[in-house]
């Protein structure tokens, strides 16, 4: 195959294409007419001997073959944009466009004001905003995502990391429940006897929380399964049920007052964060000074809740408004 009689030009058309799996709207995002993008579509459809987009009723759907080439088209797509953007990226002039995937916490209470921030320096730059669900791992690798905060464990071949905090599993109680005046570690008798509510939304992975729990008793009833903090504490309220989460979220607690932080036996493992990031976004000046702005005012929050834990350490571990 001779590349140079190949029309590169369609590269990010396709791209468009198979993010959005629709004419109109690839149009929309290329900024052409949608009789230009049924035209380019025909041309790629010649150029792989593919139809690209099928219609199974009344929906449209990726070939077999677009899906399999959607990664490499990405990172191809990426990396030519490198090539340019490394010449002239200017943070207050760029219009580039990232989204971010992470918990609950992070989205309201964290991310809010670094953007706040972001935007002094790069007005143009904007954003959309996900919370983890089970498609996330599959979005980040379509490079759908650009970056992710709180990814548990080190993520596999492909993607770029840091870490950025460790954690550990713990219990919040009201503050008037039959555990709340006991200094004592709760039992596992304890989980089986009052029923568990569990936070479960870490990028849809084998959960470590559920493994936790099921490791120690076959017995313990879960009442239900909660994607964030806020909802897991809403429904702790007023009952006696025991709310399993981390250390993290639950000294995060700005929604219910009252709750009191308890250990759990057997030596709860631990778990460290990372911030995620496709690899082909590596050495993207844009990207990279894109996520270590916002990276490394995520380690500054981190930094402030620890001083401002050491400072109250010796004060009862009530979390409240």
């Amino acid at each position: 195959m001779n590349l140079y009689r190949r029309n590169l030009n369609l590269l990010p058309s396709l791209k468009a294409l198979l993010d959005t799996q629709s004419v109109s709207l690839a149009a929309r995002q290329m900024h052409v007419t949608q009789s230009a993008m049924s035209r380019t579509l025909a041309q790629l459809r010649e150029a792989l001997n593919d139809p690209i987009l099928v219609r199974q009723g009344n929906r449209i759907f990726l070939s077999e073959k677009a899906l399999a080439l959607k990664n490499d088209v990405n990172r191809v797509v990426a990396e030519a944009a490198t090539l340019f953007e490394n010449q002239q990226f200017d943070p207050w002039s760029s219009d580039k466009h990232f989204t971010i995937a992470s918990n609950y916490i992070v989205l309201e209470q964290v991310l809010p004001q670094i953007l706040r921030q972001f935007w002094q320096q790069a007005p143009n730059i904007d954003f959309d905003l996900l919370p983890f669900s089970p498609q996330l791992d599959k979005q980040l690798e379509a490079g759908e995502v650009d970056l992710v905060f709180g990814s548990v464990g080190a993520p596999s071949v492909g993607f770029s990391h840091e870490p950025l905090v460790e954690d550990r599993i713990c219990a919040l109680v009201s503050s008037d429940h039959p555990l709340a005046e006991s200094d004592n570690v709760i039992t596992v008798a304890d989980l089986e006897y009052y029923s568990v509510i569990r936070h479960s939304s870490w990028m849809g992975r084998a959960h470590f929380i559920r493994d936790y729990l099921e490791g120690l008793s076959e017995h313990i009833r879960l009442v239900a399964r909660v994607p964030s903090l806020h909802i897991g504490l809403q429904l702790l309220r007023n009952t006696q049920h025991i709310l399993i989460t981390t250390e993290q979220a639950a000294k995060a607690n700005v929604y219910v007052e009252n709750m009191l932080i308890k250990p759990l036996p057997d030596d709860p493992p631990t778990v460290t964060y990372h911030a995620v990031w496709p690899e082909y976004w590596e050495h993207n000046r844009a990207h990279r000074w894109f996520r270590e702005f916002i990276i490394n005012r995520l380690h500054q929050h981190l930094k402030e809740v620890a001083r401002r834990e050491a400072v109250n350490k010796e004060q009862p571990t009530f979390v409240t408004d």
